[in-house]
């Protein structure tokens, strides 16, 4: 058995779009699989797999040797972005399960992963208006003109102070993963309490000029707060996140005449990558959004193309036997056939999947349903190796074509 596993959108994903995946799986010999899908996981500080989402490619049914190539997706959304910095990354795994010859109670489980990068767009929510700064504490005097900046920015600090013989100011940045998990309670014991780091700092002992500047670094994460929580009932006590905020520490240091202590406070900043201007314009463009007016000449969808013809459903006591003929004119590969019934045409029944390696134009194929319960119509789904399925629902008193 092979796995490959890749993704269409080249190893990334913004937050709102559809994670688009390709999986082939290539059996060497006939196979019978429990269930074969994807799942979007990540691994929380406790290094246990923590799953986001998943999609079924195949339930549980019986395949031919051969290959199989099945297209997937799934929504990418609510998500906390990839953070490298902080080990938080992302894994597309696809699975297959079989069961254990041996032990009929422990399942076969094959794994492939592949990794892929979570991205997240500029913000285009306005932030909050940048408002200008001034402390007076201890006989010094501190200023700038907003408390807003982009990475890369300077920041000009004005300050005045007849007692101080120096002062400093650091670039301070609080950044961590939030868990809280069933494991740990409220607060994840893996996860490490860690002190503000220091990005950069200023330092001066000249007094008699009244400003100084301080380089915010280009590679400045933008200040943020992403937490994403399960929609699923078995994980609603789950919380997985990512946290940074940015301050300025400033720290005077008096002359001994004026008692020698230290000046010592913080000023929270926010790092964005937009001004609020460049924000409120974004905003304002998706607040009116652009109407498309119906042309006379657009292209009609293209008529509906006969591919499968249902041939006969005979039934028995605890069975259906159904005959399928590809009437498409085409060499088909890879072929899942899910069959599953209705009852009084509301309620869907539990289904049987069968995969056949070919099917040539023209070819039969008989599927087999076994049920007990009294059904009115015959489902039958049928996807190949072109992403192309046909749903064929024929009554079951009738022989019906389609």
């Amino acid at each position: 058995m092979k796995l490959k596993i890749s993704d269409l959108s080249n190893g990334s994903i913004f937050i709102g779009d559809t994670l688009n995946i390709r999986t082939t799986l290539q059996f060497d010999e006939d196979e019978s699989l429990l269930w074969t899908g994807i799942r979007l996981i990540t691994n929380p500080p406790c290094g246990k797999e923590l799953q986001i989402s998943v999609g079924e490619i195949f339930a549980e049914g019986k395949f031919e040797a051969g290959e199989y190539i099945r297209d997937k997706s799934l929504f990418i959304r609510n998500l906390v972005p990839t953070i490298k910095k902080r080990n938080l990354e992302y894994n597309v795994q696809l699975i297959i399960r079989k069961k254990n010859p041996i032990n009929p109670t422990d399942d076969i489980i094959i794994r492939k992963l592949h990794p892929i990068e979570i991205k997240t767009r500029e913000t285009v929510i306005p932030t909050r208006k940048p408002n200008p700064v001034s402390v007076s504490l201890s006989g010094l005097n501190v200023r700038f003109n907003k408390d807003s900046f982009k990475p890369g920015e300077s920041i000009k600090i004005e300050y005045s102070s007849e007692e101080l013989k120096s002062l400093e100011v650091r670039l301070l940045q609080k950044a961590n993963i939030i868990c809280f998990c069933r494991a740990y309670g409220n607060t994840c014991r893996r996860v490490e309490t860690l002190p503000p780091a220091i990005a950069t700092s200023v330092k001066t002992f000249n007094f008699e000029k009244d400003y100084m500047i301080l380089q915010i670094p280009e590679n400045a994460e933008i200040t943020h707060n992403y937490l994403w929580m399960p929609s699923e009932r078995e994980f609603w006590n789950m919380k997985y996140g990512d946290y940074t905020k940015w301050s300025l520490l400033i720290l005077g240091e008096k002359k001994l005449e004026f008692g020698g202590d230290l000046i010592k406070f913080e000023i929270p900043i926010t790092i964005t990558t937009k001004s609020y201007e460049e924000t409120r314009s974004d905003f304002e463009l998706i607040q009116r959004p652009v109407l498309k007016t119906p042309s006379l000449f657009e292209e009609l969808p293209s008529s509906f193309t006969k591919k499968f013809e249902v041939v006969s459903i005979e039934s028995d006591i605890d069975k259906y036997v159904i005959t399928l003929k590809n009437v498409s004119g085409e060499y088909l590969s890879g072929i899942s056939v899910k069959i599953s019934g209705l009852q009084s045409n509301l309620f869907e029944t539990a289904s049987s999947l069968v995969g056949f390696n070919s099917w040539k134009n023209g070819e039969e194929k008989e599927i087999i349903y076994e049920i007990k319960q009294d059904i009115s119509t015959i489902v039958s789904t049928i996807e190949d190796n072109s992403q192309k399925a046909t749903r064929i629902q024929t009554p079951v008193s009738d022989e019906s074509f389609f």
